[in-house]
């Protein structure tokens, strides 16, 4: 198969390549062996940077002889920008989202009652949590979020990460 683009066009794929690379990468320790495949062709990916007037965006590193993105690519590349910005509504959709549950949780006594509500009934419970949690965060942000040492609401589970 033999795709043709512009030069614009390939800066543009790098972008939406670096995307994929920092989502499926940028948060682990060691590699994830899910992703491999697609690991190799970000590889190629960006490999071919190097052949096509595009050397200054894209280095390779020893000693695996790896390509990665060049200080040049990663100061300038609109991907960075679209990432924080994917990161910091996720961050304050996830918060949201657990905190209203486990307020709701705790008003229907506890998280076997709060599921046993149908739907509606779930989310004219956890409906105004949220909205009152959306505007608070909209207003000011953490600067009034408080942890108290206290984990009895929702059991003591832990945080689980990808790693």
């Amino acid at each position: 198969m033999n795709i043709e683009i512009s030069e614009n066009e390939y800066r543009d794929l790098l972008d939406i390549v670096h995307i994929a690379d920092v989502i499926m990468s940028g948060h682990r320790r060691e590699p994830d062996k899910r992703s491999e495949r697609h690991r190799v062709l970000i590889q190629k990916l960006y490999g071919l940077a190097r052949g096509e007037g595009l050397d200054r965006l894209m280095r390779q590193e020893p000693p695996a002889n790896v390509s990665v993105p060049t200080p040049e690519f990663e100061e300038n590349t609109l991907a960075h920008r679209l990432i924080d910005e994917f990161g910091d509504h996720l961050f304050w959709d996830e918060l949201i989202s657990r905190l209203s549950v486990r307020d709701a949780a705790q008003t229907a006594g506890g998280m076997e009652h709060l599921n046993a509500l149908g739907e509606s009934e779930r989310q004219a419970m956890e409906g105004p949590i949220r909205q009152g949690y959306i505007e608070e965060f909209s207003k000011n942000g953490i600067a009034n979020l408080v942890v108290i040492n206290s984990f009895e609401i929702g059991g003591n589970v832990p945080v689980k990460t990808s790693d």
